[in-house]
């Protein structure tokens, strides 16, 4: 009888479902969890870019601020007001998920190319560029249509074209662009034109490599950013100070690795010791990252099925480029705790519903669609 228990305790069968059961390697995410993932950032995001305006409760993304993390703490007592200070103070953590999730990509999907810089950076300003230009270009024809073309021209134009060519944040003095979230578009240009180089080190000096680029872009960033400051130039809105989490996410995509559990309440501390003290703010961005990407680990199979956060997913760029100035519409309105929630949460559901039509009729359009196959099959 022990052979046949013992056969039947290894049974295929038996080993599938444990298989299933246990966590995935981060290395096996495919596309559909990074959309849901994207879908979870990019909620997190909306919230936040509402609510940081309201609530006393001030984030650490660009700058850290000594005692935020009291006045955090003391608000979200208040139980009409908790929602929106955790969103205003945790939310922007959102977009280093979205960073890490580019990083990732490109490792799984550009590691082995022959292509050369050139050939890749046009590739990805071609991909990258439409859906841009169908935002920012009606927005530029509108601001100028309403303040006219004077400051147009001398203020927004010039920053606009700081932000297409990726220099905005280099350029001293010269500030973000026009429209907060837009900063993500130089920042991922400049990501793009280092990927090559980070590719090289990873390529050499494996994954400890890695861990030491981390490590340098965080002590680099920390000892320029108050020479830097003077001139206008934040280093957070540059790959430097985001390589923690590039790092990161090349290391997932190329390394087959699982989170322990201990990642819990060491990524918690982190998060809560980088939003007390300067010096350890640095690392609250990568342990969101893992924090998120533990618990994503452990539901995977079920938050797989959530075919709502798969499609929010699917239209995160264009929320995140439309959702400040659908955002802009409804602020006025929301003077009270209730309203702030409601106001919110209109704002998030007609930016999804605008970007839902663009990418539906001017993207993913049938008669695009079809002009595309067309053009595949003649090259």
């Amino acid at each position: 009888m022990r052979p046949e228990i013992a056969r039947k305790r290894t049974s295929p069968s038996h080993v599938a479902v444990r298989k299933a059961q246990a966590p995935a390697s981060v290395t096996e995410l495919d596309t559909r969890d990074t959309t849901i993932l994207k879908g979870l950032a990019i909620s997190a995001i909306v919230l936040h870019n509402f609510f940081h305006l309201l609530s006393p409760a001030r984030e650490n993304e660009f700058v850290f601020h000594q005692g935020g993390l009291g006045v955090f703490l003391r608000t979200v007592q208040h139980p009409s007001l908790a929602l929106q200070a955790f969103f205003s103070f945790f939310g922007y953590l959102g977009v280093s998920v979205f960073i890490f999730l580019s990083a990732y990509g490109l490792a799984k999907s550009h590691w082995n190319g022959s292509e050369s810089w050139a050939h890749f950076m046009a590739g990805r300003i071609r991909k990258l560029f439409p859906t841009f230009g169908l935002v920012v270009l009606p927005w530029m024809l509108v601001y100028a249509h309403q303040n006219g073309l004077h400051p147009f021209l001398h203020t927004i134009l010039p920053q606009i074209a700081f932000m297409a060519v990726g220099l905005t944040p280099l350029v001293p003095g010269l500030g973000p662009p026009p429209v907060g979230p837009w900063w993500f578009i130089p920042f991922i240009l400049e990501f793009y034109a280092v990927f090559f180089a980070l590719r090289k080190t990873t390529r050499k000096f494996g994954w400890q490599g890695l861990i030491v680029l981390a490590l340098m872009g965080v002590a680099v960033s920390m000892t320029v950013e108050p020479w830097l400051l003077r001139w206008g130039i934040n280093v957070y809105l540059t790959p430097l100070g985001r390589m923690p989490s590039i790092c990161l996410g090349i290391a997932a995509a190329r390394y087959s690795f699982r989170f322990p559990r201990f990642v819990v309440p060491v990524a918690g501390g982190a998060i809560l010791l980088g939003s007390t003290f300067n010096t350890l703010w640095r690392f609250t961005s990568p342990a969101a990252v893992v924090l998120l990407l533990w618990i994503y680990m452990e539901a995977r199979i079920y938050i797989r099925e959530c075919r709502p956060l798969e499609q929010i997913g699917r239209y995160s760029v264009l929320i995140f480029l439309l959702n400040t100035i659908v955002r802009d519409q409804f602020l006025p309105f929301a003077t009270t705790p209730a309203l702030q929630l409601v106001f919110a949460a209109v704002s998030a559901l007609i930016s999804l519903a605008i970007a839902a039509t663009i990418q539906g009729f001017l993207i993913e359009s049938p008669a695009i669609d079809s002009k595309m196959g067309t053009a595949e099959k003649a090259a």
